[in-house]
């Protein structure tokens, strides 16, 4: 099968581990120097460090182990540069750390406005709620990050907290002490905290504007008590709001996706009518009722930076795909179904096949989703789905598959429908595919003696 063989292949190439550090540092080979320095300094204080200098002598295969290494890692630092701001590497870097809930140290080596113009959008997304560290000056090193290296023991000492807990939160799941449910949107907040500790404690995504003007809800303020709006009215009145904010963090050329997304998110039912309890159910986060803009945000960045770390041209795709088990999380999950409804029919594909690594065939969410990619028109599409149903072993969706291993037109769609077909298994698969079996020998031996 030429998807699955191409991805094992490709998977292959990260299976071997190194031992997992206190601190994965991204950064440019332009910046080899300050790197070396950091490193040293950290590694004097008895933090632990993967960063990737060996890979300049030893070739592609030790570079592919970054991915992993960031998964692995406790802590992301990431030194801020001009060149490291313009390499595609960093980008992807400084993404699948964010995706894999990771505290997120951004040490800037250069003056913060030469660095931000060559920051693209994605960049300035995952770094705007984080606290940066500046230095800028020789003689500011010792003093400023020895600052950090406190700051990073203290964030260390504190996931080892959160690590408790998830682990207690598991073990009285197991023992039946805690609802499942529970226990989900416990370690969801766990992630979301986990990434959260390096933000400073007054990080608001709201403006200043906002806070002391526009404390009444978005939908209490301008719909009152109706329980539906028409999304064209919705759109309307929300830009309209949010201009200011929009236009200063998003720019014309990134609103109308802003829109889709949001619109994506609280049309639930896709008849571009929202419904307040829909809305209500996206303003809650970590269980808790959260200002609009806030969840406008936090989903904005979820959305692209998932979207960033699964593009086809990624450089970590493939130790994400493989690793996703690390750092699983329903906040994963969602980004991922959402990604199957994308316009980019490559990023669906691998948005198919990441899914199988995170879901199961009980979730209804996932099988549907991945049932509705067998109708898409790219076959790079639907046979991705295929193999993905096959993988997680979604019997619900054998009569579906084996009308697509009968009737697809594409023979590499026809071929990924019988693996699946033979992964899943079952007597209801077995049956189908005999049955079609000695249809096309009969068919044949007419054939003959015709």
């Amino acid at each position: 099968m030429s998807l699955e063989k191409s991805m094992s292949k490709q998977c292959s190439l990260r299976t071997d581990s190194t031992q997992p550090k206190d601190i994965m540092i991204s950064y440019s080979h332009k910046d080899d120097e300050m790197m070396r320095k950091c490193r040293d300094a950290l590694e004097s204080a008895g933090i632990s460090v993967w960063v990737d200098v060996e890979g300049l002598n030893t070739g592609s295969e030790f570079l592919n182990k970054i991915g992993q290494a960031i998964v692995e890692a406790k802590l992301f630092m990431q030194l801020l540069s001009i060149p490291a701001a313009q390499s595609k590497y960093c980008r992807d870097e400084l993404a699948l750390a964010y995706v894999s809930s990771k505290p997120i140290f951004p040490v800037a080596i250069e003056e913060r406005d030469d660095i931000l113009p060559h920051l693209d959008f994605g960049q300035k997304l995952q770094l705007a709620p984080v606290q940066w560290t500046m230095i800028t000056k020789e003689n500011d090193f010792d003093s400023v990050f020895g600052a950090i290296i406190e700051s990073m023991k203290s964030t260390l000492r504190k996931l080892d907290d959160i690590e408790v807990e998830d682990n207690k939160s598991l073990e009285e799941s197991s023992e039946g002490k805690e609802d499942k449910s529970d226990v989900n949107r416990r370690r969801t907040a766990y992630k979301r905290q986990r990434s959260n500790l390096n933000m400073p404690k007054s990080v608001d995504a709201s403006s200043t504007k906002e806070k002391k003007g526009k404390t009444k809800d978005f939908w209490d303020k301008h719909f009152q008590r109706q329980e539906a709006v028409d999304w064209t009215k919705f759109k309307e009145v929300f830009c309209k709001d949010y201009s200011d904010q929009l236009n200063a963090q998003y720019g014309q050329e990134n609103i109308e996706w802003l829109m889709t997304v949001i619109h994506r998110e609280i049309d639930e039912d896709e008849d571009a009518i929202i419904q307040k309890f829909h809305y209500d159910e996206f303003c809650f986060l970590d269980g808790e009722k959260t200002d609009f803009w806030r969840c406008v945000q936090q989903q904005a960045l979820e959305s692209y930076t998932m979207r960033l770390v699964f593009n086809m041209d990624s450089t970590v795709r493939i130790d994400a795909i493989q690793n996703l088990a690390k750092f699983n999380s329903p906040t994963v999950l969602e980004a991922l179904l959402d990604l199957c409804k994308d316009k980019d029919p490559n990023v669906k594909a691998v948005a198919a096949i990441s899914l199988a690594r995170v879901g199961n065939a009980g979730n209804k969410r996932v099988t549907n989703s991945l049932l509705r990619l067998l109708r898409d028109k790219d076959r790079l599409v639907r046979e991705s789905g295929c193999l993905s149903l096959g993988y997680i072993k979604a019997k619900q969706a054998v009569s579906t598959i084996v009308h697509l291993w009968r009737n697809d037109p594409i023979s590499n769609v026809r071929e990924a429908a019988q693996v699946a077909l033979e992964k899943i298994g079952g007597e209801e698969a077995q049956k189908a595919m005999h049955i079609t079996r000695v249809l096309q020998d009969e068919i044949k031996a007419l054939a003959l003696k015709s």
